[in-house]
C-alpha cells in the first residue's frame, strides 16, 4: 500500500535542544505525515547517501550544506539560534530560529507539509479529551478472522472520524500476516515494555504505523520470544489511554485463555468475541461457557464468521451480526456488521 502523506525529516545532533520538541512532533504530525528524527551524526552521514524524497527537511546550521541539492526537498528550514548576515540562500530555504515558542515551530511545520490546506490543529487541551474507549477483540478459534475484525472495524471507526490504534497482543503476532509492509517493532521497544522508563511513551510513537489507520507495529518473532506478555501490553495500553492520543484502541487477543489474559479483557470496555459457524467452533464455545471465572465481566458482542462455514448456523437471536460468506478476505472486511459495531462504539 503506497503511503502518499508527505515526508518530514529532522535532522539535528543537538539532542537536548530537540529532545522536548519529540513527543508534541510525534504526537501532532505522525497521523498525518512520515515523521523521520536523526540525531546521530553518523546515520545522518549515511541517509544523505542515498537519494532522498522529502516534502520538508529542518536541519541545524552546522549540519547544512551544498550536499541538499542532490536531493529532492520541497522546503528547508536550516535552523539557527541567530539569522547568518553573509549568506543567502535559494528561494525553498528558510532560517527559523531554535528559540522561537515550541508552538510557533509547530504552525511553521504545519504550513510547510500542507500549504493548501488549513494548519493542522492544536491538540485539545487535557481537560477536553474524551477517554479513550479499549475494544478487544478474542476468538476461542484460532483463524477465525479475529485479526482481520481487528482491521476491519479499524477502518469503519475511522470513517466516523475517530483516532483508532490496533495492537497486536496476539502471543504468535497473527496481524502481521494482514499487513504488506514488512516493519516490525524495534528490540527497544521491547526492552522499554519489560523495563519502563521514561522514554517509553516516546518509544511507543517511534513504533507505530499507518495503513489508513495506526497500529503499534508487530514484533517479527512471537511475544514469548522477545519476552512480552499481557502484564506489558497492558502497560502500554494504560499509557495511551492516560495520554488520550486515541479515541480507540482495538486489541488483538490471541485464542488462549488463561488469568493474566482475563485481565487485559476485562480492563476493557467492550469484547468482540468471533465465532466460526462450524461445530467444532461450536464446541469450543461451549467449553469457553463453562469456565465463568475466566470469563471478562465487560459487555460482549458475539459476531459469527460464515466467510469460514461448514454449514452449521447459529440462530440469529444469539448473535449482534454475521459476516457473510465472501470470496476473499478484503470483501469480508467490508461486512457492513463491522460498521454497525462502529456506530455501537461510537456512542
Amino acid at each position: 500500500m503506497e503511503d502518499n502523506r508527505p515526508r518530514l525529516v529532522i535532522a539535528d545532533t543537538d539532542y537536548s535542544y530537540l529532545k522536548p520538541l519529540e513527543e508534541e512532533i510525534i504526537r501532532r504530525f505522525a497521523a498525518s505525515a512520515r515523521v523521520h528524527i536523526i540525531t546521530d551524526p553518523d546515520y545522518m552521514e549515511e541517509f544523505f547517501q542515498e537519494h532522498q524524497d522529502i516534502s520538508l527537511l529542518m536541519i541545524d546550521e552546522d549540519s547544512y550544506g551544498d550536499f541538499l541539492r542532490e536531493h529532492s526537498i520541497r522546503r528547508i528550514y536550516m535552523m539557527a539560534y541567530e539569522f547568518p548576515s553573509d549568506q543567502e540562500y535559494p528561494s525553498h530555504v528558510s532560517v527559523l530560529l531554535k528559540d522561537l515558542p515550541e508552538e510557533v515551530i509547530l504552525d511553521r511545520i504545519s504550513e510547510a507539509l500542507f500549504p493548501s490546506e488549513e494548519k493542522v490543529q492544536t491538540p485539545v487541551q487535557e481537560t477536553e479529551r474524551k477517554r479513550t474507549k479499549i475494544v478487544s477483540v478474542y476468538s476461542p478459534i484460532g483463524g477465525s478472522g479475529k485479526s482481520m475484525a481487528c482491521i476491519a472495524l479499524a477502518r469503519k471507526l475511522r470513517k466516523l472520524d475517530l483516532k483508532v490504534l490496533v495492537i497486536s497482543a496476539d502471543p504468535l503476532q497473527s496481524l502481521d500476516a494482514l499487513f504488506d509492509s514488512g516493519d516490525h517493532a524495534s528490540p527497544q521497544l521491547a526492552e522499554e515494555m519489560k523495563n519502563p522508563t521514561e522514554d517509553i511513551y516516546w518509544t511507543v510513537l517511534q513504533n507505530i504505523g499507518h495503513a489508513g489507520f495506526s497500529y503499534l507495529l508487530p514484533f517479527e518473532k512471537s511475544l514469548p520470544s522477545v519476552g512480552i506478555g499481557p502484564a506489558e501490553i497492558s502497560g502500554v495500553v494504560s499509557l495511551l489511554a492516560e495520554k488520550k492520543d486515541f479515541d480507540v484502541i482495538i486489541l488483538d487477543i490471541g485464542t488462549i485463555l488463561e488469568v493474566d489474559y482475563v485481565r487485559l479483557l476485562t480492563a476493557s470496555d467492550l469484547m468482540i468475541l468471533i465465532t466460526e459457524t462450524n461445530t467444532i467452533a461450536n464446541r469450543k464455545m461451549q467449553r469457553m461457557l463453562h469456565e465463568p471465572d475466566l470469563l471478562p465481566k465487560c459487555p460482549c458482542i458475539l459476531v459469527a464468521n460464515e466467510y469460514r462455514s461448514d454449514g452449521l448456523h447459529l440462530s440469529r437471536d444469539s448473535i449482534f451480526g454475521t459476516i457473510a460468506p465472501y470470496g476473499s478476505c478484503e470483501e469480508a472486511m467490508e461486512d457492513p456488521v463491522f460498521y454497525r459495531i462502529a456506530l455501537k462504539i461510537g456512542e
